[in-house]
């Protein structure tokens, strides 16, 4: 019998438009998977308050002692504030599956319709449900996509500790998925098109508007005009690319 799935909390980010906001907020979305005997919660994390999950938990007929799996699709507190709220639950993630004080390896193929892999690239700990439903199979991804097919190039997520890797992720889970559940919003149809194959392309940074759309990670000088071409997430003062970048026009590495 296939395992379900359902969204307890949808999930929202204002990353990419921060600028215009000048506060950062966030919520992941949490998901509840079933299947044979195992209850998980997936990314119970930043909330304005736990109530908010509570009451999603009751209206599926369950408290939070009746869930004995809480899995965290990696390691940002942003996606596992919240864990805490299960005592009776098992915690699954990158590193083992925890039973109090003791861990052990996650096998692969962690029930009869789940499987687990490892997708790094936001985050090198990232990791992916793989749940066959009614309905196909669904991928429980974290931030390997924000949003539906957000962020468009993972050159362009900010967080992400390996672009390259994050791109082989993707391609991973637009392969296997039918449907997508995403770190921060509703679940979606995966379309393969999503993935654009020349993310360093020149072009495609020529098609990137000069617009405030968020803060320098590095000084939080709003980002507007002065972004830099090949870290979009920095501005020129900030550049971290090298004299041979041929992308950059940053004036300080000119100089």
């Amino acid at each position: 019998m296939p395992a379900e799935v359902k969204i307890l909390v949808e999930g929202y980010s204002n990353a990419n438009s921060v600028g215009e906001t000048g506060e950062e907020k966030t919520r992941p979305t949490i998901s509840l998977v079933r299947d044979d005997g195992i209850i998980m919660v997936v990314d119970p994390g930043a909330l304005s308050s736990q109530q908010i999950l509570v009451d999603a938990l009751q209206e599926e007929n369950l408290t939070v002692d009746d869930v004995n799996v809480v899995c965290i699709t990696h390691s940002h507190i942003d996606h596992y504030r919240n864990i805490g709220m299960f005592p009776n639950a098992k915690n699954l993630e990158f590193y083992g599956l925890w039973d109090k004080e003791s861990v052990e390896p996650w096998s692969e193929n962690f029930s009869t319709n789940i499987q687990i892999m490892h997708t790094p690239g936001h985050d090198h700990s990232g990791i992916t449900l793989f749940v066959n439903t009614n309905n196909g199979m669904v991928a429980i991804c974290g931030d390997v996509f924000w949003e539906e097919n957000y962020p468009e190039s993972p050159h362009d997520d900010a967080y992400a500790s390996d672009a390259e890797k994050l791109q082989e992720s993707r391609k991973v889970i637009l392969k296997m998925a039918d449907w997508i559940i995403p770190g921060h919003g509703k679940i979606y149809k995966a379309k393969g098109s999503a993935i654009e194959e020349t993310d360093k392309a020149a072009g495609f940074l020529k098609k990137r508007e000069q617009k405030v759309n968020g803060r320098c990670r590095k000084c939080r000088r709003l980002l507007g005009k002065d972004k830099c071409l090949c870290r979009s997430w920095l501005c020129i003062r900030c550049c971290e690319c090298g004299m041979d970048c041929d992308l950059c026009g940053c004036s300080h590495k000119r100089g």
